[in-house]
This record gives C-alpha cells, sequence and structure tokens, in this order.
C-alpha cells in the first residue's frame, strides 16, 4: 500500500484571528504563520514554502506586499489569497479590483472566508475547493475524527 504523500509546509501570512481556522481548514499541514512582514521574511528565510495562503488584510503590510515580499524571497509557489473581514468602503466593486491587483502577483485561488461557514462543514468546503486546485493537497491524509 502506498503511504499518502507528505503534508506540504505552508506559509500562512494570516492575522492571529485567522489562524484557528486555517488550522481547521488544513489541520495535517506543516503550517508557519507570520502576523507581520518582518516576521514573514524571517519565515520565508528559513525555508522555503510549498503553499502560501495570504490574508487580504495582512496587519501593517498589505497581500500586495506580502505577495512581493515572497516572491522575492522564493520564487514560485502556489498562493491563495484569502479575504475574511468585509471591506469598509467599496464593496463588490473593490474586492474585483483587488483580485485584479493581485492576479498579477500569482495567486492561484481567492476565498472569501465569510462566504463559508465557520464551522466544520464550512471548513470543509473551503478544505474541498483547496483540494480541487492545488495537486500539492490532492491525497493529504486529513484527519477528521469526530
Amino acid at each position: 500500500m502506498t503511504p499518502p504523500p507528505a503534508a506540504p509546509r505552508i506559509v500562512a501570512a494570516v492575522s492571529r484571528e485567522v489562524q484557528r481556522r486555517v488550522r481547521a481548514i488544513l489541520p495535517e499541514c506543516e503550517m508557519y504563520f507570520a502576523q507581520t512582514g518582518s516576521q514573514l521574511v524571517r519565515v520565508l528565510d528559513d525555508a522555503p514554502c510549498d503553499i502560501m495562503l495570504v490574508e487580504i488584510h495582512f496587519d501593517e503590510s498589505t497581500a500586495v506586499a506580502a505577495l512581493k515580499c515572497a516572491r522575492s524571497r522564493n520564487g514560485s509557489f502556489p498562493v491563495v489569497c484569502l479575504r475574511s473581514v468585509p471591506f469598509a468602503k467599496g464593496g463588490p466593486p473593490a474586492l474585483d479590483a483587488l483580485r485584479m491587483a493581485l492576479g498579477e502577483l500569482g495567486p492561484q485561488i481567492f476565498i472569501d472566508l465569510l462566504q463559508y461557514s465557520d464551522d466544520d462543514a464550512g471548513n470543509a468546503r473551503v478544505r474541498a475547493v483547496l483540494t480541487q486546485v492545488l495537486p500539492e493537497l490532492q491525497g493529504v491524509h486529513c484527519d477528521t475524527a469526530d
């Protein structure tokens, strides 16, 4: 029997509030969190990442700045951009503009966490979307014991 593939190393540039949810979505992955731009630099300098998650409202930085930093230090890897809080202004047009700007930096997927319930069912739906888009996650065992 072939063992499942090794869990990918994920760098998550997300706020403290989103860390719990990211762990719930991808519990089996080797996860490294950065809450500031300087932490992101240190994490990326330690070892390359297989996948990067970046929250739109990433601490004192922005998703665009975090992606530029990561690309300059680590080269090519899949990127997942997350939105976890509503925009204060602009609504859907602001979201569309952000998607377009981030698209230039190469995110493979944009997930609006506000569209998924923050529970086991919602997190399983997010994981299913990620697994479908990212081959690095396909076949990785996810222990979802009750």
